[in-house]
């Protein structure tokens, strides 16, 4: 009898020398569970499945005083706003990130930088995007990857990109893929912009290698994580990549893929874009 008793204690002991104290809460790991599905609609142009999942999760962030969480669901639906040109809407939910940002968290102020970068994004404003996106050293490392990111894209289209934010961009890019690797970090679409960027550049400077390199490295990435648009991106400026090099049935092969995931996305104004580009491309070719 005294032996089973003891048993039963040492099994108790063991039990209790098992339980780990968590680290968060049950409800923020759901959340940041279904953000990323948000982020995923929002990426492959479901805005009506994004919206109605930012809304729901902005409530459950503020159920647990997550500040950033709350952030991120208003800069989602901030950015659905601007693509369906509602203005209003936009101003709406802009000015209630700018009246959290002010009234609980200062340090955060960079969301507020990235919304109005997104902006000029779709106005193709590129000078304006070279002049705001500037690091800082007290960003967290993925604002200062977005942010080299667009300052990249931005120069690298008016010509001034220079060799030093090259480096910078791959030095930032390969210690988020890392943390990314270990789990630390849920946003594969921000890598593969980096290895976007990166082609974009060296496809500007006619080191079509290098170009090819990082534009497969990217559309690899996009397809393993479900980024179609970016997998869309890719493949467009990979057409372009072998125009430059006159490998035509290349070039044409690369567009074609790319219009038919454009088209199933519906997002006409890539498919606009993306037909214009070719017949200029085709057009230099026939001089």
């Amino acid at each position: 009898m005294f032996r089973k008793l003891l048993f039963i204690i040492l099994l108790i002991l063991a039990a209790c020398s098992t339980v780990k104290i968590p680290v968060e809460p049950q409800a923020k790991i759901d959340a940041d569970n279904h953000f990323r599905y948000a982020l995923q609609m929002e990426t492959n142009r479901d805005f009506s499945a994004a919206k109605e999942s930012y809304i729901f999760l902005f409530e459950s962030y503020r159920s647990f005083a997550d500040t950033k969480g709350m952030l991120d669901c208003l800069s989602g639906l901030a950015r659905i706003e601007l693509e369906n040109e509602n203005e209003k809407a936009y101003l709406q939910y802009k000015n209630q990130t700018a009246e959290i940002i002010q009234n609980i968290a200062p340090e955060l102020s960079y969301y507020l930088l990235l919304l109005e970068l997104y902006n000029y994004q779709l106005e193709n404003n590129y000078s304006a995007i070279s002049q705001l996106a500037i690091n800082k050293l007290d960003y967290p490392d993925e604002v200062n990857l977005k942010l080299a990111i667009d300052k990249l894209q931005a120069d690298s289209y008016l010509a001034i990109a220079e060799e030093k934010q090259v480096e910078e961009l791959i030095n930032l890019s390969k210690k988020i893929e890392k943390q990314q690797k270990k789990t630390k970090y849920n946003n594969p679409e921000l890598l593969s912009s980096a290895w976007y960027a990166l082609s974009y550049y060296y496809f500007r400077t006619a080191d079509y290698k290098t170009a090819n390199f990082y534009a497969d490295k990217a559309q690899d990435w996009n397809y393993r994580f479900g980024n179609f648009p970016g997998m869309a991106h890719c493949l467009w400026l990979k057409a372009q990549i072998s125009a430059a090099e006159n490998n035509i049935p290349a070039a044409k092969s690369y567009w074609k893929m790319a219009e038919g995931i454009f088209s199933s996305l519906q997002d006409n104004v890539s498919l606009e874009e993306l037909n214009h580009t070719r017949q200029k491309m085709l057009k230099e070719q026939n001089k």
